[in-house]
């Protein structure tokens, strides 16, 4: 039973909603595909947030943690390049040691890098990246320079769209200098110099039509919400009075064995929302097709 779930259980390692930033978007877009295929998920991100557990892979604890929970299944991860460079002390040292272990204890492991900002370290290229799988990186100079430290050039490809940065920032790098069009959106407008006054009018509700047709068939619309709701943690014990932070600790270990279940089982329901949710969003259309294709026995 343990093997089947393993083959079908994928980790994925990156920011997450709700924070706002491009590495987080990225993960939920991998999260919402892997759910989409049937996958089982959990996501792990660097900082508290929506996702299963957190683990910020900066520092031995949490590498060591991101180890554990990978073991046999699938590991989906999106790392700082800086974890690449010279480790400057034991601490980070280790941290790196144990990021390459749970590449090596995943069943297989796909690493997304960011540009590279520090000319990457040999030792830890090939400790932290040679026993993945694949790994996609941000340029092909970027590629280059894995390859020179030691990883396998078989290994290495180039990411097709500008994850790490900002839809209007990652636009600006388009040699056309357009931003394209979301899949299913309004596209570019179609109204020249001089346009009347009508024609604007109705550029703009055929864009607004285009809108919202694209947020209905985007499985994230859907739960985003839910993604922007800070996980339930227990009051904080921190005051500026000594006495009263006393009390609060006290407190807080006293009614812990009631509290601290029912703040767990808070979480989980929300992300088994969120994954219900992203998974009826992406099934429901595909349904509706398959429906609507079915034959009709005529009578």
């Amino acid at each position: 039973m343990s093997s089947v779930t393993d083959t079908t259980r994928v980790v994925v390692y990156g920011e997450y909603p709700p924070f706002t930033t491009p590495g987080a978007a990225a993960t939920l877009a991998t999260v919402r595909s892997l759910l989409a295929d049937g996958r089982e998920i959990e996501v792990v991100s660097p900082k508290p947030s929506a996702a299963h557990h957190h683990a910020d892979v900066g520092n031995p604890k949490g590498a060591a943690k991101l180890a554990r929970l990978v073991g046999g299944a699938e590991l989906v991860a999106r790392l700082d390049p800086g974890i690449l460079g010279q480790s400057g002390g034991a601490g980070p040292a280790a941290a790196r040691a144990a990021v390459g272990l749970a590449v090596r204890r995943a069943r297989s492991a796909t690493i997304h890098l960011s540009p590279l900002t520090a000319p990457p370290a040999g030792k830890w290229v090939r400790a932290v990246l040679g026993p993945a799988d694949r790994v996609v990186v941000a340029t092909g100079d970027d590629a280059d320079r894995l390859r020179a430290a030691g990883l396998d050039g078989a290994k290495v490809s180039v990411a097709g769209e500008a994850w790490w940065l900002p839809p209007s920032a990652a636009a600006a790098e388009l040699e056309s200098g357009e931003r394209p069009a979301a899949a299913g959106g309004a596209g570019a407008w179609k109204v020249g110099a001089g346009a009347s006054r009508e024609d604007i009018e109705a550029e703009v509700r055929r864009r607004a039509a285009g809108d919202r047709d694209s947020d209905t068939a985007n499985p994230v619309s859907a739960s985003w919400p839910l993604h922007m709701l800070a996980p339930l943690a227990p009051a904080p014990t921190g005051s500026s009075k000594p006495l009263f932070r006393l009390i609060k600790r006290y407190v807080h270990r006293l009614v812990a064995w009631e509290v601290v279940p029912i703040v767990e089982q808070v979480n989980h329901l929300q992300r088994a929302t969120i994954e219900a949710v992203d998974r009826q969003a992406v099934e429901g259309p595909q349904a509706g097709a398959s429906a609507g294709a079915a034959p009709t026995s005529s009578s």
